[in-house]
């Protein structure tokens, strides 16, 4: 079964690529607009692990780290259960 023309595990590693680069990319944006300004940074995000969710953060970002987890949850639930959604 191929999707996009890549087989599932080259799709998969495509997929880890790709995220490890926009996270490299966000990190590196961040750090240069901190260098900008000296105002104070907050951070925050979420880690998945199984069905375990780690949230860490600012207490406003918290709230955005968890509604973004819970979106993206429901997203891969849904290409997970739907047949057909990639094609």
């Amino acid at each position: 079964m191929e999707v996009y023309g890549l087989d599932p595990v080259m799709l998969g590693l495509v997929m880890v690529v790709i995220g490890v680069a926009l996270v490299f990319i966000g990190i590196v944006a961040e750090l240069l607009r901190s260098v900008r300004r000296s105002a104070k940074v907050k951070v925050g995000g979420a880690v998945l692990i199984g069905p375990f969710p780690i949230i860490f953060g600012d207490r406003e970002l918290v709230k955005y780290s968890l509604i973004l987890l819970l979106v993206l949850v429901v997203l891969t639930i849904m290409f997970m259960v739907i047949p057909g959604v990639l094609r």
